[in-house]
């Protein structure tokens, strides 16, 4: 009779057993910054408008999400899903909430499939190799290419050896890009478009990535255009130590307006590394770089900073920052010749 009881008790089980619960995860990343005539737009058309210079408290991308998968009525195939929020946490947004990587898919043995807003291909490939990733000197300072794209359809293959492949497509959904007469309607199904290999073996990383998308864009202190934008991005870091990590990015990015100014071609790059001096401390430094002779700009940018490990989920840092800015382009008044700093200071919650 136990036995009896005992092998109920356990066929009971089992299908709960086989329900991953969802899991539940968040990051508050809170910091007091100061910026003087320091990028805050990686295209600076108005030293007033671009520039900043201010006191902040910082939410640094917070977020909340929710993320899970479950097995379904047929081999080796399972339910994805993740909601992801960005957290207001301290009040100064108009919006407390915002739609981060979110999707729904299947997990398949040819790959994940899955549909939802998600990070560009092009945006994926930067890894970890942006040591001031989320804070005032992030990497998108100088790059233009750090989006993340609304109604995407996704294909992630499995991980050949360290080896992965990412595709994506996302429909312009009847959005007319480009304001009067120099516009274009935009209602395919891959008005965006983009694809990435990426190898990671933890102490090795690289990633080539490409997208063709489009935007709208104010070229040379002029109205605002729309165009086609495309972006190629290499990336490649090593960590030859547990202590040591040493990256590069580079990226060749085009903006083609609608109507008859010329392709506007943009190149980006950063390098970056850190070493961690104790299990807690570490010290970090990057230069980042925009070019563009068509549009007449320049815009560097060095960090270095520190971070300090309080506990397994907790860190605190400081960054400090300067910046050069130039923007001259021909047949304006607008000029722009400015060097700036920003320096942050705050903490990190992961859980």
């Amino acid at each position: 009779m136990k036995k009896h009881l005992l092998a109920l008790a356990v066929a009971a089980s089992l299908p709960v057993a086989a329900q991953a619960a969802p899991v539940f995860y968040g990051k508050i990343a809170l910091s007091v910054d100061k910026t003087s005539d320091y990028p805050a737009n990686p295209l600076v058309f108005d030293a007033q408008d671009d520039l900043s210079d201010a006191w902040f408290v910082s939410s640094n991308s917070s977020r909340l999400g929710v993320r899970g998968e479950e097995p379904l009525d047929f081999d080796n195939i399972s339910v994805i899903y993740q909601y992801e929020a960005g957290y207001d946490v301290d009040g100064d947004s108009s919006s407390t909430f915002s739609t981060r990587n979110s999707f729904l898919g299947l997990n398949t043995p040819a790959g994940k499939i899955f549909a939802g807003r998600f990070d560009s291909v092009v945006k994926d490939a930067e890894g970890w190799i942006d040591q001031f990733n989320e804070t005032v000197a992030d990497m998108e300072v100088v790059f233009i290419t750090q989006n993340r794209n609304d109604n995407t359809l996704n294909w992630e293959s499995p991980d050949f050896g360290g080896l992965t492949i990412r595709a994506q497509v996302a429909p312009g959904e009847g959005e007319v890009v480009g304001p009067g007469p120099d516009n274009e309607l935009k209602d395919g199904f891959a008005d965006t478009w983009g694809a990435s290999a990426t190898f990671d073996t933890g102490a090795i990383y690289a990633a080539l990535a490409y997208e063709s998308s489009y935007d709208e864009l104010g070229i040379a202190g002029g109205p605002t255009l729309g165009g086609d934008n495309n972006a190629l991005r290499a990336t490649f870091g090593i960590k030859p130590a547990d202590s040591v990590e040493l990256g590069v990015i580079a990226e060749k990015a085009s903006f083609d307006p609608y109507g008859v100014i010329d392709e506007q071609d943009l190149m980006s790059w950063l390098v970056s590394g850190r070493l961690g001096l104790s299990e807690r401390l570490g010290v970090k430094a990057q230069l980042a770089v925009l070019d563009s002779s068509d549009l007449d700009l320049e815009t560097q940018v060095v960090a270095l900073g520190t971070d300090y490990k309080l506990g397994d989920q907790t860190t605190a840092f400081a960054v400090v920052s300067a910046s050069d800015t130039e923007f001259d382009p021909a047949g304006t008044i607008n000029d722009v010749d400015e060097s700036g700093n920003a320096f942050s200071v705050g903490m990190v919650h992961k859980f």
